[in-house]
């Protein structure tokens, strides 16, 4: 009977270790940051999309669940006018300057990096760090393109770019803004003063040694069920 009872309590110890591990699997955040032209500061908004509120580009920020480095893709939609492009990106930095931006994949751009050290057209205010993307083919970040780089600091999640650009001497509060040109010679600054949070990603796959501690609860439980 005891050592029916130390091998019940050592099954349960593996199943209890192996749940706490699920539950502790650091889950990847994600910062949103939609551009469209209800957010024009400067210039001649593109009159496609028509509808105001509809989103032409994005910059979505992923930690991936950890610290200190976050991948971040700029990309642009499908329903700009041909031959439209983005071709300067500026976000903030709750921590900056970053210690490294490192082009992944996608279109490449040069890349300014500092504190409060570019200001946007207008009213757009200074930001921490800023892509430049070629105005001519090839290099454009123009319809369905999109361009992917990792950004280090100490410490920075997704949520450390949910910081708003510095006033300067007027304007500024946006988390974020671009520079649309391409569309009938005209061209926009476009600011975001909102981003979305998402909720921590479900659906990843678990990595190999979570699995195997899973499987450990799992054949506990089935153990001790059947021990009774």
């Amino acid at each position: 009977m005891k050592k029916y009872l130390k091998r019940t309590k050592l099954v349960a110890a593996l199943s209890a270790l192996g749940f706490l591990s699920i539950a502790g699997t650091a889950q990847a955040t994600l910062f949103e940051v939609d551009f469209s032209n209800s957010g024009a500061f400067s210039g001649t908004a593109p009159s496609t999309p028509s509808n105001p509120n509809d989103i032409y580009a994005k910059a979505i920020f992923d930690d991936g669940g950890g610290s200190g480095t976050v991948t971040l893709t700029m990309s642009v939609l499908n329903n700009l006018p041909s031959g439209a492009y983005a071709n300067d990106w500026y976000f903030n930095a709750a921590s900056a300057p970053l210690s490294g931006i490192n082009f992944v994949s996608g279109v490449s751009a040069s890349v300014d990096n500092g504190t409060n050290a570019f200001k946007a057209d207008g009213t757009g205010g200074k930001f921490d760090f800023a892509f430049h993307f070629n105005t001519a083919n090839p290099g454009q970040l123009g319809q369905g393109n999109s361009s992917v780089y990792t950004l280090t600091g100490a410490g920075i999640t997704a949520n450390s770019f949910n910081s708003i650009s510095v006033p300067a001497p007027n304007g500024g509060g946006y988390v974020g803004a671009i520079h649309l040109q391409g569309y009938g010679g005209n061209s926009v600054w476009v600011g975001a003063t909102t981003g979305l949070i998402s909720l921590p990603e479900t659906g990843r796959v678990p990595e190999p040694a979570t699995l195997a501690l899973l499987g450990l609860g799992i054949l506990g439980i089935a153990v001790t069920r059947r021990r009774k």
